[in-house]
């Protein structure tokens, strides 16, 4: 450097000293803003915690102190004006005592309770973002959750660009020799180069790429800083499965049963399990974590968990681990009803290419997998004919809704064992396979697991005892909403109970008459849309869907009372949703659904749309009439009420007085109340717990409603 050293213009140097310190500043609070947001996270998670055990006790009346007995003269606190435990919570021992009636020993066992209550809250309390009712501190700790989650790609970038320039922090220290004429005449001849070259380094880097990216990088995180409450909301609506996680791993979830009764030396080997989830795009709650380890350590296994808690997303998650590992291909197995649904399932939530092998061009699907790898996704039908060409080895075989299999002789169930031999891993999935007799349970067990279903074909008879549940351990994993979940808005089921009018009754008698049991359960769907008091009904409860922003799935077994709730409610219906609609159209028709606005009806056949389909945009449910399949009926209400949900969801059963709806709907709670006791405690079902009723039983019904009908008939004639 030349003797004749210039010092760079001072309003220059000090245009670049604060426009590099203000971008290395910023970048450097937005690399480290993880930690600070995630303790603002756990304050704020108390505070709304705290807040809402206060509101709690605003609806506990100060009756509640003498629950036990104490001998409290609850009236004296009455007569001061004080009326529920939110005031007391806030009122010291002095304060109690100037209460008249009120003594230093009455004062402290106040105290004593009312802290104890509160205790009792918070324990027991989780976490739960409540749309209905929004208060700041639930408005802060969405607003922290909101930078963590959409942060994430610019706290990385700000990282990435500060390591890539280390040297912008020391030379923020050179360049200030040159800021003023003092500091540049009494500093040494090698400060004053070091400062000149610091200036020229700092203006080349902000005016380059490097400013240009920081810059960038900063107004962005600035914009998810400062997003408005709408669309904080609006994210946590959409993705509320994420926020749960969140809160999860930094431990503000409450505490839940993650194995499902497994017993206590399994659970710890499953724990351990080393879990590489690199291929994955989207977070696991800690249950699905735990179903992963349980599917890879086990390798051969049923996971029944209750529809609505991501099955998928765990079978997906264990490949992403084998493809991590090494494994190249992987072949899902489903009805053809969801060969969409699974794609875009893969897409969404992993880094894995998916093929779906299926229709005219599978042999040549068939082999665009065989020859990339990936994850290849087949019917039932389709395996039967392709089973004969799978000469290679596959790192897992996923079966979705397995129960499908359940019969030996089936050609989908030996293509499928067939295949079976191609792997040393394979998931069975379903969300009720108890509900089938023990020996179709024990046939699902022998596919993966011959050892332990020769065990159980000894000790059917004890179906409902530990040493069963200890015998399935191994191949069996169930969990249930409660077990897992602690989010879940509630579940309202509401029986809408109409009287049949004249034209109504006609029609029923006649069905009754002709003993045709289908036309007996199509009841006021069976008459013209003015007379039918269903149709009137299903209209007021998707008016009163729309007026409070809802949307609505409709169901129905009959394909003529789709085609009159569409009719009914002209524009607002998408559908119906059929068995005769392609798996593409089906996922068009969810699609256009999620993105609709409020009030929309996606109207489908309960057997077509209760399967597989996610769509939980839905927080109304609505059967045109009761399912004698209990399992029907869950399942569509499991595709809106499920993990991810953040609305209460109201279902509602149209069911007409005095006709066959009546005895269906003891049929289903007697099933419910057999399958609680059973399927819910990961047991096979009884012997005697079966799918449909039997032909005995209907035309047992068949029989007692045309005795009925004769009696009113005769009432009516003698009236």
């Amino acid at each position: 450097m030349s003797e004749k050293l210039k010092r760079p213009n001072k309003h220059a140097v000090k245009a670049v000293i604060k426009k590099a310190t203000g971008i290395y500043d910023s970048l450097t609070s937005i690399s480290v803003n993880d930690e600070t947001v995630k303790q603002a996270i756990i304050q704020q998670a108390y505070a709304l915690m705290h807040d809402s055990a206060l509101r709690e006790m605003a609806n506990i009346p100060v009756d509640a102190l003498n629950a036990e007995k104490q001998g409290i003269r609850v009236s004296a606190l009455r007569n001061a004006g004080i009326e529920n435990m939110y005031e007391v919570y806030f009122m010291s021992v002095q304060a109690l005592v100037r209460i008249k009636g009120i003594g230093e020993e009455t004062a402290r066992k106040i105290r004593r309770i009312t802290n104890e209550m509160y205790d009792a809250i918070t324990v027991s309390r989780e976490v739960r973002i409540d749309l209905r009712q929004k208060t700041p501190y639930q408005d802060k700790l969405l607003q922290s959750l909101y930078i963590l989650r959409n942060g994430e790609d610019l706290r990385n970038k700000a990282r990435e660009l500060l390591a890539q320039e280390k040297n912008i922090s020391t030379a923020l220290q050179d360049i200030k020799v040159s800021s003023g004429f003092f500091r540049w005449l009494f500093s040494s001849k090698s400060k004053r180069i070091s400062s000149v070259e610091a200036y020229q380094y700092l203006s080349d880097l902000i005016e380059g790429p490097f400013g240009t990216e920081a810059e960038l990088c900063i107004t962005e995180y600035g914009y998810i800083v400062s997003a408005s409450s709408d669309q904080v909301y609006g994210d946590f609506e959409e993705n509320a499965v994420a926020y749960y996680t969140m809160l999860e791993d930094l431990g503000l979830g409450a505490e839940k049963t993650l194995a499902g009764g497994l017993p206590a030396e399994l659970v710890e080997k499953v724990e351990i399990y080393p879990l590489d989830l690199t291929y994955m795009k989207t977070s696991l709650r800690r249950y699905q974590i735990f179903g992963v380890k349980y599917i890879l350590r086990q390798e051969k296994v049923l996971l029944g968990d209750e529809m609505g808690l991501g099955k998928t997303i765990q079978a997906l998650a264990a490949i992403a681990h084998l493809k991590a590992k090494g494994e190249t291909h992987f072949l899902v197995v489903c009805p053809a009803s969801v060969l969409v649904n699974w794609q875009r399932e893969t897409e969404k939530h992993t880094h894995m290419s998916s093929i779906i092998i299926h229709g005219l061009d599978k042999e040549f699907e068939f082999e665009q997998w065989k020859a990339k790898g990936g994850v290849g996704i087949t019917n039932y039908e389709s395996l039967s004919k392709l089973a004969n060409r799978l000469n290679f080895n596959i790192g897992m075989i996923v079966v979705d809704e397995a129960h499908l299999v359940k019969n030996p002789q089936a050609q989908r169930t030996r293509a499928l064992i067939a295949c079976s031999r191609k792997t040393d891993r394979i998931l069975y999935m379903t969300g009720t396979p108890l509900e089938n007799r023990v020996d179709e349970m024990c046939f699902l067990i022998r596919c993966l697991r011959p050892d332990i279903a020769r065990e159980l074909s000894t000790i059917k008879s004890i179906v409902a005892t530990q040493r069963f549940r200890n015998e399935i351990a191994p191949v069996y994993l169930r969990r249930v909403r409660d077990d897992v979940l602690d989010e879940l808005p509630d579940l309202i089921e509401n029986e809408d109970w109409l009287e049949l009018n004249s034209v109504e009754f006609d029609s029923y008698y006649m069905a009754v008459k002709s003993k045709n049991f289908m036309a007996m359960r199509r009841v006021s769907w069976d008459v013209h849309v003015a007379y039918s008091s269903k149709a009137r009904r299903l209209l007021e409860l998707c008016d009163q869907a729309r007026d409070e922003g809802r949307k609505v799935i409709v169901f129905s077994f009959f394909r003529d009372t789709l085609e009159k709730v569409c009719k009914v409610l002209g524009d607002r219906a998408l559908g119906p949703i059929t068995g005769a609609v392609s798996p593409s159209n089906r996922q068009r028709l969810i699609d256009e659904f999620a993105e609709a606005e409020s009030g929309k009806v996606l109207v489908a056949q309960v057997q077509a749309g209760g399967v597989g389909l996610n769509i939980q945009a839905a927080s109304m449910v609505i059967f045109c009439e009761p399912q004698i399949k209990p399992s029907l009926e869950t399942q569509a209400i499991s595709r809106a009420y499920r993990m991810g949900q953040v609305r209460d969801v109201q279902v509602h059963r149209l069911l007409c007085v005095g006709t066959v709806d009546e005895r269906i709907m003891e049929l289903l709670r007697e099933k419910q109340m057999e399958f609680d006791v059973y399927a819910d405690k990961s047991v096979a079902a009884a012997e005697s717990l079966k799918e449909e009723p039997s032909i005995a039983w209907i035309r047992e019904i068949i029989e007692e409603e045309a005795i009925r009908m004769i009696a009113l008939q005769l009432e009516m004639g003698n009236e």
